[in-house]
């Protein structure tokens, strides 16, 4: 394996007229870069890219839009990226190896059918990242690359602080291909049908990265498709992922207190605060048409994650200590001591 180095890659010098998309310029660069170092043998396939990061300093554009530059080059053929290894040369001259269709063309495609739907015209921004996220419930980062797309395409241009729709007439289509997080997340559940049972523990992401040889994000995103269909049941932490029904099918019995401790997750997330005292095992009993016993594990196993503290005495009971918070949010309320927060400004 050969690193490329910067000093061969000339010029690294560029200009951008105003409006002009620097990705798509770049892109057309690189590739045409490889196409006549390839034909000249000054490069080999298989050859190491330098780091985006480099690349990004030298040529003086923002690091993002040097990853959406690789991304372009990537999607046309030219290189292969490895996670922790870089980007390298590829062969073109042999059979170019299709690729499942990626989460960023099928929320290309969704987003095209909301622009559609929602009538926005010529001239006129489109909503933020953020709401569109919402909406098609994918993550923003996702739609940040759909949007590229979609420039890339001319569909929409960017306006200062947003982006604009052109003007330019397309078509939406519907995609039925499965994303690489589809076929994972059918393997893992082959798997588990083969070989588990509702209540034991799936192994851990790791391990089925390295047993299907894939990233762990995308284990992880395929766990996450399985919990959604009501498979599995994922904890945080040392706790892991337990199998919930091999069907999906959330009437199929599994460990009773595993879908209480869930409802009681439920529970503190939509009806107390921290410091908030819950009702007694008796009463979540009733409440939940179960055993005090198992009552009893599902409020063990949420005390253990953080969530609940038990005190004795006359004014004991169960506490929360932390509310559970979706899937979606990746913050945590923290309490700060009133002293610390006067000295922040200081």
């Amino acid at each position: 394996m050969r690193k490329i180095h910067l000093s061969e890659m000339t010029p690294h010098v560029h200009s951008f007229e105003p409006g002009e998309n620097k990705a798509d310029k770049l892109s057309k660069w690189i590739i045409s870069w490889i196409v006549m170092s390839l034909s000249s043998k000054k490069i080999n396939p298989g050859d190491l890219l330098p780091p985006k990061s480099d690349l990004a300093c030298h040529i003086g554009v923002s690091l993002g839009t040097m990853q959406n530059v690789f991304r372009l080059v990537e999607d046309a053929g030219y290189i292969e990226s490895k996670q922790k290894l870089g980007s390298f040369v590829k062969n073109r001259t042999g059979k170019r190896i299709e690729k499942l269709t990626s989460k960023k063309d099928m929320v290309t495609e969704e987003i095209k059918k909301y622009l559609k739907n929602n009538h926005i015209q010529p001239g006129q921004a489109i909503p933020p990242t953020r709401e569109i996220s919402q909406k098609i419930g994918v993550s923003t980062a996702t739609v940040r690359a759909a949007i590229m797309n979609l420039i890339m395409q001319g569909v929409l241009k960017k306006d200062k602080n947003s982006f604009v729709m052109t003007g330019r007439s397309f078509r939406t289509s519907n995609i039925v291909a499965e994303t690489l997080v589809d076929k994972v997340s059918v393997s893992i559940k082959k798997y588990i049908i083969e070989n588990l049972k509702p209540g034991e523990k799936i192994p851990s992401n790791k391990a089925l990265s390295q047993k299907f040889k894939i990233s762990l994000k995308t284990v992880h995103d395929a766990v996450k498709l399985l919990a959604k269909e009501g498979v599995v049941y994922t904890r945080r932490g040392q706790y892991g992922t337990t199998v919930m029904s091999i069907t999906g099918n959330s009437n199929q019995e599994a460990y009773n207190y595993v879908k209480i401790e869930k409802m009681i997750r439920e529970y503190l997330m939509s009806n107390c605060s921290v410091g908030d005292k819950i009702p007694p095992i008796k009463e979540l009993a009733k409440t939940y048409s179960s055993s005090e016993k198992t009552i009893k594990k599902a409020l063990d196993n949420l005390s253990e994650e953080g969530y609940l503290t038990f005190m004795r005495g006359r004014y004991g009971g169960t506490f929360v200590t932390e509310v559970p918070v979706p899937e979606k949010e990746s913050y945590t309320w923290l309490a700060l001591n009133s002293d610390y927060t006067e000295n922040i400004g200081n």
